[in-house]
């Protein structure tokens, strides 16, 4: 009987406290309410914020003196009546919230006000979900609050919920790269529309560059974030010949090759090559330290994938040739787009090959661990590889050394054509123009044209190809043949006159360059500059097109002749 006593006692004093806890949070509600009607503060939670009045107690029990809301404090103390349990995966954290604030107050969350709405009067025992409210009674609970609210959150949000009940509670939000994204999302799951403006509208696009980006992209990742970890990476891609690798080394291999694949990828093969080389190293470095996530065969597989890293740096290509034995299902691919022919390729190249041979010259004076480091299968491979190239390398010397004797040689008989032509041409009369041809791609095509008039005839084999009656012309040597090299006017429209520079040769005349479109009939001032290759036959051989193209004037007295161009040449 004593026992069932004192039981019922404790029971009725149990009771009587929380009748008490009650009564005092409607006394509170009763003065918020009258102190919101007083204050000048637009938002409650400036009842939190320095300088504004603190709220008083009005008349219910024990409410003499100031009373400050505050998430930190004992929950009996503060009078807390919302249990916000945050969950990240692992554990959940509870936070002692009060309602007036998170779903009335002028920074509320429109989730717990939605949350609260629909939930309030309804009995315990319904079924927590993700983001679920419990209305508790009196009876049996467990707890003292009057609601409860689980919410599901990344392990990265959750732990920054702290800096989003202090915004909350009346606190500046105190936003840098490191906290942004965390809040961004924070401010999106708890539906608090002011703070996600100020995050989203205002701070990140002034604090969002290519230095920021990395570290943006990897928590956006982690938050699910997919906007702001796209926008990262298209920044990164857009200008990724300037990225400093060091600040990619937080980045998942996943997000690299999402980075890597991005269409807006602007970086030359080898410049990428050399730069994912580099993040391997580091990701090494980070995964010695315990951190960095495992890179897998897939990864290695896409971030040397030959769609955009056809062309290896031969300053890596050992690297990769050793970085890639970890890998076997990818170094045994075979064709010419996979990494181990790309690797060989790139070291047969000269810069490869003269630190190889360096190195079997003098070990001790060049040491090259990456070679030494190779399984001797492989160090065959590559030394085979290295015999090609250096054979491939004599014979596009030899056959370099070739063109340029031949192109030597052609030049010299167009000279020699040239000169007897002039020799062999009747005393000029005083009218005769001439026009030098300078810095053409072709070689023989340089040189001085001799101004043929076809009015007498209209013979398009001798004359001008377009039938005009003044051409140019000059006899010379090209691939080992004679050619005849022309300069002629022709329409453009109905105002504009373009030249042409063309060869002839076995009676078919091939347009080489083109010069700009000026304005007048065939008659018109020949242009000087801004010639560019004919489109059609735009080879590399016929490159760079003439620098400069000028009229040379003979006076009427030919004793004391000498050629002078109408525009001096710098």
């Amino acid at each position: 009987m004593n026992n069932s006593s004192a039981k019922e006692a404790a029971l009725e004093a149990t009771e009587a406290a929380k009748e008490a806890a009650r009564e005092a949070t409607e006394d509170m509600r009763r003065a918020f309410t009258s102190f919101y009607s007083q204050v000048s503060c637009s938002d409650l939670s400036a009842i939190q914020a320095p300088g504004c009045t603190p709220l008083k107690g009005s008349g219910g029990r024990d409410s003499e003196g100031d009373v400050t809301l505050d998430w930190r404090a004992d929950p009996i103390i503060s009078l807390s009546d919302l249990t916000l349990v945050v969950y990240d995966g692992s554990a959940g954290a509870p936070y002692h919230v009060h309602t007036l604030l998170m779903a009335y107050g002028g920074r509320k969350s429109g989730f717990i006000e939605e949350q609260i709405k629909g939930q309030s009067g309804k009995g315990k025992g319904k079924k927590k979900n993700k983001g679920s409210v419990l209305r508790q009674n009196s009876q049996g609970s467990n707890s003292d609050a009057d609601y409860n609210v689980d919410i599901y959150v990344p392990a990265l949000a959750a732990r920054h919920m702290p800096l989003f009940l202090d915004y909350v509670y009346g606190a500046s939000p105190k936003l840098t790269t490191a906290t942004a994204p965390a809040l961004r999302y924070l401010s999106n799951r708890f539906d608090c529309r002011d703070l996600h403006k100020e995050i989203t509208s205002r701070f990140i696009p002034r604090d969002l560059e290519l230095n920021t980006a990395p570290n943006y992209c990897a928590m956006a990742d982690e938050l699910k974030d997919f906007e702001l970890r796209d926008k990262s990476i298209r920044i990164m891609a857009e200008r990724f010949e300037k990225m400093n690798v060091n600040l990619l080394k937080g980045l998942s291999p996943r997000m690299l090759r999402t980075l890597v694949q991005c269409d807006r990828l602007d970086c030359v093969s080898e410049g990428l090559s050399e730069k994912v080389a580099q993040y391997l190293r580091l990701r090494d470095g980070e995964e010695d330290n315990g951190g960095g996530a495992p890179l897998t065969d897939e990864d290695f597989y896409w971030l040397t994938h030959c769609q955009h890293m056809p062309k290896i740096s031969p300053k890596e290509a050992l690297f990769y040739f050793n970085y890639g034995a970890q890998f076997p299902q990818v170094m045994n691919e075979i064709g010419p787009g996979s990494i181990k022919a790309r690797c060989l390729a790139a070291s047969s190249e000269h810069l490869a090959m003269s630190k190889l041979t360096s190195h079997l010259e003098n070990a001790a004076g060049h040491p090259l661990e990456l070679y030494e480091n190779l399984e001797l299968k492989m160090k065959v491979q590559l030394l085979e590889s290295a015999l090609v190239g250096a054979k491939n390398a004599m014979v596009e010397n030899e056959k370099g050394l070739k063109q340029r004797n031949e192109r030597d040689r052609d030049v010299a008989l167009s000279d020699e054509l040239m000169y007897q032509k002039k020799k062999d041409r009747p005393p000029s009369s005083g009218t005769d123009m001439k026009v030098v041809v300078l810095g053409c791609g072709v070689a023989p095509a340089n040189g001085i044209y001799i101004c043929i008039d076809n009015t007498a005839t209209a013979d398009r084999a001798s004359g001008s190809p377009n039938g005009t009656n003044i051409s140019y012309e000059k006899e010379a040597v090209w691939k080992q043949q004679k050619v005849t090299f022309l300069l002629y006017p022709v329409p453009s429209g109905q105002y504009y006159t373009q030249y042409k520079l063309a060869v002839r040769q076995n009676g078919q005349t091939k347009v080489l360059y083109n010069s700009p479109a000026v304005l007048g009939g065939c008659g018109v001032a020949l242009p000087e500059e801004s010639w560019e290759v004919d489109a059609e036959d735009s080879v590399e051989e016929l490159h760079p097109p003439p620098q400069f193209i000028g009229r040379l004037e003979q006076p009427a007295s030919n004793s004391n002749w000498n050629g002078k161009m109408k525009r001096s040449l710098p």
